[in-house]
């Protein structure tokens, strides 16, 4: 899902460094970037009105089968537009017939959204769903969770970086002590983005609290 967006497209690994270049850890930095984009828009989703931010719903996974035949698969917002309804309904208004029921089973068997979207009497093209309201204690639950997820994507971003200095260590071809300097940096570097991956936290939770 959403997951593997920001997971795939780190494609600079700490393994294409060279050990004379033990102490550049751009490749570490890059790692992080789409790491750093995703957790970051999930937190923004989370504050703007949680599962049913229109953006959210739109990014949600449909995959498509015509005729029996795989299509692919594809965000809903290809698939539909996400209209915000008054009275906690979001309509869906689907480009195709075609489209309706992968829409439908989609979004009742993601854990996110979880309901059976219903046909419009009025529209045969047109879904429409309930907007659950959450509590704010699960709402605030739900940042934590997102936030830990980030430091763990992180920290697995690092651990690599860190293999690569162990290797080269024991393999001979980097000085103990440039190793030494170089785990120094990469804690620094690590102990960093902790702290802005705190900040994203405590800014969304005060965002909450103004609603």
């Amino acid at each position: 899902r959403d997951a593997t967006s920001e997971s795939s497209s780190s494609s600079s690994s700490p393994q294409d460094a060279a050990p004379e270049d033990a102490l550049d850890f751009s490749s570490l930095l890059a790692a992080y970037v789409p790491i750093d984009a995703h957790f970051k828009t999930q937190l923004s989703n989370i504050a703007h009105g949680g599962r049913f931010n229109p953006d959210q719903l739109g990014s949600l996974s449909v995959p498509v089968k015509v005729d029996g035949e795989d299509m692919g698969t594809f965000p809903l917002s290809e698939l539909a537009q996400v209209v915000p309804r008054s009275g906690r309904t979001i309509s869906l208004l689907v480009n195709d017939r075609e489209y309706i029921k992968p829409i439908m089973s989609a979004v009742q068997s993601s854990p996110e959204f979880n309901q059976q979207p219903q046909r419009s009497e009025d529209n045969d093209l047109e879904l429409t769903l309930r907007v659950e309201i959450q509590r704010k204690d699960e709402i605030k639950k739900r940042v934590k969770e997102v936030a830990q997820q980030w430091r763990d994507r992180v920290r697995q971003a690092r651990a690599k970086t860190d293999k690569q200095l162990k290797d080269w260590k024991k393999n001979g071809v980097v000085l103990p002590d440039v190793v030494k300097r170089g785990e120094k940096e990469v804690q620094k570097i690590q102990d960093k983005k902790m702290k802005d991956i705190d900040s994203e936290e405590t800014n969304t939770m005060r965002q909450l609290d103004r609603h």
